[in-house]
């Protein structure tokens, strides 16, 4: 069986933020009577505590999602956990708090992923599609069996959970095409190239 191994490109996965809602949406911790106006995060805001302390960027708006950025952790926010006050976007969380709470959703995460990572699990791409199944697991290594009889290694960071709980990977199934076939031909620049779009386009929640 033919065997393709992906490049570190696929690591689409690791640059999902980690979802935080329940925590997170609790602008009330924050004084009712500070808030002036009807929070509409939008990229590059600076988002503060109630005691007006910074907790980051916005790095992304996508529908109700706000992708917040501490420097050092990422978190998907619903909108209605922002407030607006003087200083600006507010949330019920300190910086701390976020981060905390992102660490302790990758953990969790990470415990359902290796749970999840077994012989003949699916895995799809970010567009819903089934890529191939796991044939065999060896240390941080799994290798998929795709369809057609060829094989793709990946590492396990590249793979995260679904909203269904099966196996996904951050790019669209026809980006994950283009990059098995550049590997197969010994282009590693398109394979960067294209994986790196799958990269950018990765909605899935991984939480590595």
């Amino acid at each position: 069986m033919k065997k393709t191994l992906i490049t570190a490109a696929i690591a689409a996965a690791a640059l999902a933020p980690a979802a935080v809602m329940a925590q997170a949406a609790a602008p009330a911790a924050a004084p009712a009577a500070a808030a002036t106006a009807t929070a509409n995060p939008t990229t590059g805001a600076k988002v503060f505590d109630a005691a007006g302390a910074d907790v980051g960027t916005v790095e992304a708006v996508q529908g109700d999602i706000v992708t917040v950025s501490t420097g050092t952790a990422r978190a998907g926010l619903p909108k209605n956990a922002f407030v607006m006050r003087d200083k600006g976007l507010t949330i019920g969380m300190t910086k701390a708090e976020l981060e905390s709470a992102v660490n302790g959703a990758k953990a969790e995460n990470t415990a359902a992923k290796d749970a999840a990572i077994v012989a003949d699990a699916p895995i799809k791409s970010s567009d819903g599609v089934v890529l191939g199944t796991v044939s065999k697991v060896e240390g941080d290594n799994v290798t998929v069996a795709l369809s057609g009889g060829s094989a793709a290694q990946l590492k396990k960071s590249y793979l995260g959970l679904g909203a269904d709980g099966s196996l996904a990977l951050g790019m669209s199934a026809a980006d994950f095409a283009k990059a098995t076939q550049s590997a197969a031909g010994g282009q590693p620049g398109a394979d960067a190239a294209a994986t790196a779009g799958g990269a950018a386009a990765a909605t899935t929640p991984e939480g590595q």
